[in-house]
């Protein structure tokens, strides 16, 4: 899981073209050993959805622009 991290941070930043660097990385993640594997887990409260949603039932509408006829 550490390495999808890594990839999805560098990703992120990249779309937003900017550069990740490991300060940047370190804002985010926080680095963890459990039972001898090692891995990286979120810092602080720094989750993007604090209460996940139970359906996506309109995300049509959400995702692809309408315009009203």
């Amino acid at each position: 899981m550490g390495m999808v991290r890594i990839r999805h941070f560098e990703f992120a930043r990249r779309s937003h073209g900017e550069e990740p660097t490991v300060d940047k990385f370190k804002v985010f993640y926080q680095f963890q050993s459990n039972m001898g594997f090692f891995s990286f887990a979120l810092r602080g409260a720094n989750k993007i959805l604090i209460i996940p949603p139970k359906s996506f039932q309109d995300w049509k509408m959400k995702f692809f622009l309408f315009t009203p006829r």
